[in-house]
């Protein structure tokens, strides 16, 4: 499948010069009016020059700005109720769920799920909102019955690192890419052999390039709103898919079942012998 035009923009943002950054950015903002303009028009909004357009368009592997426009228009043909606040939500929802599984190369994922499977331990580092991603994937690989931990302190991630060794695998949680202690946590991890995977919304950054494998997920910048503060949305999605894959294996679908039903039992047995109020 051709990546949208969107992903594309995304993708290679960090790859673009200056000028054509600013390309980018006028786009997502106006991205359901362009279809209506000139590469000329264009050149003068942005204060650039069609060449410059042109560059960028090839950059993000258009043939032309004309291919550019067809392929962009077709993203954008169903029209979005931009004054109910419902609608709004649920488009971008939806516009972030789509990206992310178009942006998913199942070879990939399926990669990750076969390291994690067969990885003495996890770790996964993340700050912020970030940090609660791995936190989540934490718990739920747990139940499992995988020995994983996730570290959302600084400090912590560079002495978890330091104690890994062949055949552990690290995960990296950072939108930006850029989040520079869960980069340099992942590097004394990997000097130590293990195997590096990032969850990221750009390519070419300082994680990317220290990563095994990157899986890349669609980033806020691209809805183009202000108030949209979801930045984990496209995370937990990717988390989701790969939660579901490892329960694909009966042993650790049993380990989660054996999980499940010792917290109901438990929470059946407080339930009878709890004390009726005086």
């Amino acid at each position: 499948m051709q990546p949208s035009i969107m992903d594309e923009l995304q993708l290679q943002y960090r790859n673009l010069s200056q000028k054509e950054k600013e390309i980018a950015d006028y786009i997502v903002q106006y991205k359901n009016t362009i279809h209506n303009i000139n590469i000329r028009e264009l050149a003068e909004h942005t204060h650039s020059s069609t060449s410059t357009i042109t560059r960028f368009c090839r950059k993000i592997n258009c043939e032309s700005f004309v291919d550019f426009k067809i392929r962009l228009s077709r993203e954008f043909e169903k029209p979005v109720d931009e004054d109910n606040c419902f609608s709004k939500v649920r488009n971008l929802y939806n516009d972030i769920v789509n990206s992310t599984a178009d942006m998913i190369q199942q070879e990939n994922i399926e990669t990750v799920v076969n390291l994690i499977k067969k990885a003495k331990r996890v770790q996964v580092y993340g700050l912020g909102s970030s940090g609660l991603s791995a936190l989540e994937f934490k718990y739920r690989l747990m139940r499992m019955n995988i020995t994983i931990d996730a570290m959302t302190d600084s400090h912590m991630m560079i002495m978890s690192a330091s104690l890994l060794q062949e055949n552990d695998l690290v995960i990296g949680l950072s939108n930006s890419g850029r989040t520079e202690e869960v980069i340099q946590a992942m590097n004394v991890g990997k000097r130590n052999g293990a195997t590096t995977v990032s969850i990221t919304n750009y390519n070419h950054t300082p994680l990317t390039d220290i990563s095994d494998i990157s899986l890349f997920t669609p980033s806020m910048y691209r809805t183009g709103d202000q108030h949209f503060i979801n930045s984990q949305l496209a995370i937990i999605y990717v988390l989701d898919v790969i939660s579901m894959l490892l329960l694909g294996d009966p042993k650790l679908q049993k380990n989660r079942e054996n999980t499940l039903h010792a917290l109901y039992d438990t929470a059946k047995f407080d339930k009878a012998n709890k004390k009726s109020p005086e």
